[in-house]
């Protein structure tokens, strides 16, 4: 029974690579040790969370609105060289 355990430990082991992954990203895996510990601690479902993923997705959101124009409405980019608004044409 121990043998099989220390396989399944090792191949898990193996497969994460978590020694790996702290020599090559320790911040990033801080910060990931970081939102596990604030899920599971039950932070979830709290007024911080529902604030902060708010301002995330409004961030988001903002960011991909000139590609979103862009791919789906066939506009030119507003704040681009040349553009109609910048000419003063067609205000």
């Amino acid at each position: 029974m121990k043998s099989a355990a220390a396989r399944v430990s090792r191949l898990l082991g193996d497969g994460l690579d978590i020694k790996g992954r702290v020599e090559r990203n320790p911040y990033g895996m801080v910060v990931g040790a970081l939102a596990v510990g604030y899920v599971l601690g039950g932070g979830l479902f709290t007024r911080l969370t529902e604030r902060l993923a708010g301002a995330t997705l409004r961030a988001g959101l903002l960011a991909a609105l000139p590609r979103f124009e862009e791919e789906f409405l066939g506009r030119e980019n507003i704040q681009g060289e040349g553009s109609t608004r910048e000419k003063g044409e067609g205000i």
